[in-house]
């Protein structure tokens, strides 16, 4: 899937945090003893040592043969070769330094394929791929400069389906014009990563028979995918019972199942038809593509966790007195006391006697900041039927240097572009699965802090929503069906969003949105919870507005034509483990279509997304903007459907099934042709002539109302 993130400017600490958090007591003291005695000790850090002899031989493919969409996750896949029985590790080094990392073992004579997963960055770094032998020797390393699919859509297809067609091309052409498709057959070892593991696609094609086989873990992958906008496509209509009953398409051929569909293509696909039924995607991260989505920056997860963790900077002051006092003792007094006794020699002994003494000062201060603090972690669980997907960021510290640890859940992967060290990016941590089970791990030197940021499965949030349209109002009711208490309850739709309270187990509560769309890009967390951290808390918040941000940089929080209801808690389980324990608050959440009911469809209801412009991130500056809207699957009663053109713009195209068709508007108001309407599907093109059209100010699809001319 098209996946944006805002990354490092927008979950910056402070400054001053970020210098403070990283000093730690052995720097502190060694600050002191510097300006003391005017010395500099210089060491050097070793590097890892070179293999004498390699016996492996190490070859990489990463994202879909190379291809991919700038912070997504990707699949990176190591072949290693051995003449000789190989035991090691491999290792993945994202750009923010993050290390993904694997232990291996490749029996003599033998090739072995071991897949991991890295998140990318924005700025199209490589990645690099290293192989190490037991004894920590590098016996090689790769660089993989990746592929942006820009204009290519990346899809994936199931084993029983690749068995069905026979081959599968690695180009194609859509029909839509809107680019090329790339194809790939998608392992079951792939699905058992995690829905991480699928993000590099924007489609994937299966049999039913592909469905029904899948294990718990692969079905997961798959669900999770899918409700952060993947499109499932559907060679045939056999059984279905693995999906949510929400998610099976019915006679209409198509089903709304979170951001994503399910689609019925009726065995185009195994008549190797692609061209016919892949069409443009959007954004997992934004509706509007490219940098224009990310709309919540009302905190920063850092500072959240910093204070719930009770990690106390040391004040600046305490620090300065001593050596300012020594700087005074050294420069003035120790001079003209040992001047009028003529005694300077004595210089020599008084001047380290008075470092020493200054460095205990400031030792014995550190020891009281960092004997202070408990780990901690803040959720973000996007629910879906069944199961769900969790953003976690792990705050964690280290008192006296070493190892930190934390245990996650099998399936969770390193999330790192996210991550960020309190401005000391060279200290980074390390994922690794085991057994059954994923571990991050991190070295710190004594009072250093460090944060890092991880994605995987989760149960389901619990949040049962239903909402409608009626007149000029989105209403509705959400229901706690979790079995503990939800608190600071919310939820948001088209035209804001609004408290619910605290929601028991079982507890509902009806909720009355307006439908009309608030401008793109307006924050809604700060209109119904105050932060932690700000000066109008009150007693029993707990919404931290740092983990809302942090999860907006990676999915659309507020998609179009549907409502996301959120709650509060400290009791869920994440299943994250650190020895001692940790502070764990999770907001769990989920959203749910906005049905309609009537002849007359709401623009409310009607989904939409941009698909292609030359101004996003996957854009080159001339291609043309195009807009894919999805109708509700009960639109059969739907008489008419009319297209409101935004000001300046009086001419649009639209997709017929086989070409492109130019339709004016009156007014700003055009009728969409019956045969514009494909499977649920309209989409409209705006031809680029050199002007700038705003990205968030999309043509608006909705049925025709009386008030509308003929």
């Amino acid at each position: 899937m098209r996946l944006t993130r805002w990354r490092l400017s927008l979950l910056a600490v402070p400054r001053a945090l970020a210098r403070h958090a990283t000093l730690s007591l052995g720097r502190l003291a060694a600050v002191a003893v510097f300006v003391a005695v005017f010395v500099a000790a210089i060491g050097g850090m070793g590097a890892a040592p070179v293999a004498a002899t390699a016996n492996a031989t190490l070859t990489v493919e990463a994202g879909l043969r190379g291809w991919y969409d700038p912070g997504d996750h990707v699949v990176v896949s190591a072949h290693v070769s051995s003449d000789e029985l190989f035991e090691g590790r491999v290792e993945i080094i994202a750009s923010s330094g993050a290390v993904v990392s694997k232990d291996i073992q490749v029996a003599g004579g033998t090739s072995k394929t071991f897949l991991l997963v890295a998140s990318t960055s924005i700025d199209n770094a490589p990645l690099e791929v290293r192989l190490f032998s037991d004894d920590d020797a590098i016996v090689a390393s790769k660089s993989i400069a990746l592929k942006v699919a820009e204009s290519v859509e990346l899809v994936g297809v199931l084993p029983a389906l690749v068995t069905r067609v026979g081959s599968l091309p690695d180009l194609t052409t859509m029909a839509t014009d809107a680019g090329r498709v790339a194809l790939a057959e998608i392992a079951l070892d792939q699905l058992a990563l995690g829905s991480a593991a699928l993000d590099v696609f924007d489609s994937i094609a299966s049999t039913a028979a592909d469905i029904r086989s899948l294990q718990p873990e692969h079905l997961a992958a798959l669900l999770g995918w899918i409700n952060r906008g993947g499109r499932l496509l559907l060679d045939d209509t056999g059984d279905l019972s693995a999906l949510p009953s929400a998610w099976r398409p019915g006679p209409v051929g198509w089903a709304l199942a979170g951001r994503g569909e399910v689609r019925f293509v009726n065995g185009k696909a195994s008549g190797g038809q692609w061209a016919s039924i892949i069409e443009p995607s959007g954004g997992s991260a934004s509706e509007v593509g490219g940098f224009f989505g990310t709309t919540e920056q009302s905190g920063t997860v850092q500072e959240d966790l910093a204070r719930r963790a009770g990690v106390k900077l040391p004040s600046m002051t305490p620090l300065l007195v001593p050596l300012v006092v020594y700087w005074a003792v050294v420069s003035i007094a120790v001079f003209v006391v040992l001047k009028a006794l003529r005694r300077l020699t004595l210089a020599w002994l008084a001047i380290p006697v008075l470092a020493a003494l200054t460095a205990g000062v400031v030792v014995w201060y550190g020891q009281q900041w960092r004997a202070e603090g408990t780990p901690a972690v803040a959720v973000f669980v996007d629910g879906y039927p069944g199961g769900g997907d969790g953003v976690a960021t792990l705050l964690t510290f280290s008192r006296d240097g070493g190892l930190a640890k934390a245990t996650l859940p099998a399936g969770w992967q390193s999330d790192s572009e996210i991550a960020s060290i309190f401005g000391f990016r060279t200290i980074v941590p390390t994922v690794k699965p085991v057994g059954d089970a994923t571990l991050l791990q991190v070295r710190l030197e004594p009072g250093q802090v460090t944060t890092a940021n991880v994605v995987g499965p989760t149960a389901d949030s619990g949040l049962a929503t239903r909402a409608v349209v009626q007149g000029g109002k989105v209403v509705g009711t959400v229901t706690n069906n979790s079995p503990i208490t939800l608190f600071q309850v919310a939820i948001f739709g088209p035209g804001g969003a609004e408290t619910l309270g605290t929601l028991q187990p079982g507890e509902s509560s009806d909720f009355s949105l307006s439908a009309r769309p608030i401008p793109g890009g307006m924050p809604r967390a700060d209109g119904v919870w105050d932060g932690t951290s700000g000066a109008r808390v009150k007693p029993g918040d707990i919404a931290e507005l740092g983990i809302w941000t942090n999860a907006s940089l990676g999915r659309v929080l507020y998609p179009s034509a549907m409502v996301r209801a959120a709650g509060w808690t400290t009791k869920a389980r994440s299943g994250i483990q650190m020895s001692g324990g940790l502070s764990t608050t999770t907001v769990l959440t989920s959203v749910a279509p906005i049905e309609f009911t009537g002849r007359e469809l709401p623009e409310a209801a009607v989904r939409w997304s941009m698909t292609r412009s030359p101004f996003s991130q996957f854009g080159n500056g001339t291609a043309d903007t195009v807009y894919r809207y999805v109708l509700p699957p009960n639109t059969s009663t739907i008489q008419r459907l009319v297209m409101e053109l935004p000001t300046g713009l009086n001419k649009i195209e639209l997709w017929n099934g086989s070409g492109w068709i130019g339709v004016e508007a009156t007014k700003g108001l055009l009728v969409v042709p019956a045969n514009s309407v494909v499977s649920g599907v309209v989409m409209s093109r705006i031809v680029n002539d050199g002007n700038f059209f705003p990205a968030d100010l999309a043509p608006v699809l909705r049925g025709a109302t009386a008030k509308d001319p003929t």
